[in-house]
């Protein structure tokens, strides 16, 4: 027999969570952050669907997007990640990161691409085994001290292994 309370936690286990975790950014709510690991963090814009990850940050122009901010992309599990740059309009750092959120390559001032036409060539990163991409600002302060096996902090009102759990339901 289920009692009350069992069934309250369920309805918030698959019905409200998910639509928070999914609903955040529809509302624009800047809801989490990363911090490096001298304590400098950035809000982060979740990535969580196969439109958001295709879109990134195209089209979206400086003063909207400013050093404090950051696009976690969030993948289920360790895979290839590789990113291409088309119709960016500011350089980004690209930070690939493990399931422990452990720094596995960057890379650093990749090169905006206003628009889709090529010459000249739309850059293209190089594939690392990765779960997590982070897109910052070039030149931000928060990925200015980062290095290659630094581990970053993910802060939010769930964690970001329920938040690949529920991308990974969704897919």
């Amino acid at each position: 027999m289920t009692t009350i309370t069992q069934s309250f936690l369920k309805l918030i286990k698959n019905l409200i969570l998910p639509m928070f975790i999914f609903g955040q950014i529809a509302f624009g709510k800047e809801l989490y952050s990363m911090q490096n690991p001298k304590g400098a963090s950035v809000e982060l814009r979740l990535a969580l669907t196969h439109k958001e990850h295709t879109e990134g940050l195209s089209g979206l122009m400086p003063k909207d997007f400013s050093e404090s901010h950051g696009m976690l992309f969030v993948n289920p599990e360790m895979g290839p990640r590789r990113f291409w740059m088309p119709n960016t309009f500011f350089n980004l750092d690209i930070i690939f990161l493990d399931q422990n959120l452990k720094i596995v390559a960057i890379e650093k001032n990749v090169p905006a691409h206003a628009g889709y036409k090529e010459p000249p060539a739309i850059y293209q990163t190089s594939t690392y085994v990765a779960q997590f991409v982070l897109e910052i600002k070039s030149g931000a302060k928060f990925s200015k001290v980062l290095n290659k096996d630094d581990s970053l902090k993910f802060i939010g009102p769930i964690s970001l292994q329920e938040i690949a759990l529920k991308t990974r339901q969704k897919q």
